[in-house]
């Protein structure tokens, strides 16, 4: 058995998530909404950076304050009250928010705790969640990723795309 190494070996055509969903969301004729919390408006900036997104991008909110989630998405107050704005129930209905006008087909909602401390609710610094709705069904995933603040909105931004992709790679319907 031969072991090859290569040295600063770069593949010619590599494809950012962000170039990948505007394709994507452009070969199948979607729409995209963002409501970003703690990701600042990460996620937007990445899809908006890319050429001809204008035909895909609807609009994106970045709703970092809890009655901006409830006036701009209709996030129940009950809701924020009950499971705290970092909740999976949250982000449930953050990307719910978004499709609910049939203005988007696609909805990516982020809430999370970047860094470098804590809130009031005492949730672990890294603990995130991402909403994704698409043709009826919103599926929440739940992240805690390490690293400081940059770089956890960094992965936050990333894994919203790439969560994404797959979901529309693998709506079957």
């Amino acid at each position: 058995m031969e072991i090859q190494f290569i040295e600063n070996f770069y593949p010619e055509e590599i494809e950012l998530a962000e170039n990948l969903l505007v394709k994507l969301l452009k070969e199948k004729g979607l729409t995209v909404s963002t409501a970003e919390s703690f990701t600042g408006g990460a996620i937007s900036k990445k899809i908006t950076s890319v050429s001809g997104a204008s035909s895909v991008f609807y609009e994106g909110i970045i709703a970092y304050n809890e009655r901006a989630k409830s006036d701009r998405l209709g996030v129940k107050i009950q809701t924020l009250n009950d499971f705290k704005p970092v909740s999976y129930q949250v982000a449930l209905e953050m990307a719910q928010g978004l499709v609910k006008d049939g203005n988007a087909d696609l909805g990516i909602s982020t809430t999370g705790i970047a860094g470098p401390n804590s809130d009031e609710s005492g949730f672990p610094v890294g603990l995130c969640f991402i909403g994704i709705s698409f043709k009826q069904k919103t599926v929440v995933y739940k992240f805690n990723f390490d690293g400081n603040r940059q770089e956890i909105v960094e992965k936050g931004a990333k894994y919203a795309l790439l969560l994404a992709i797959n979901t529309i790679k693998t709506y079957k319907g």
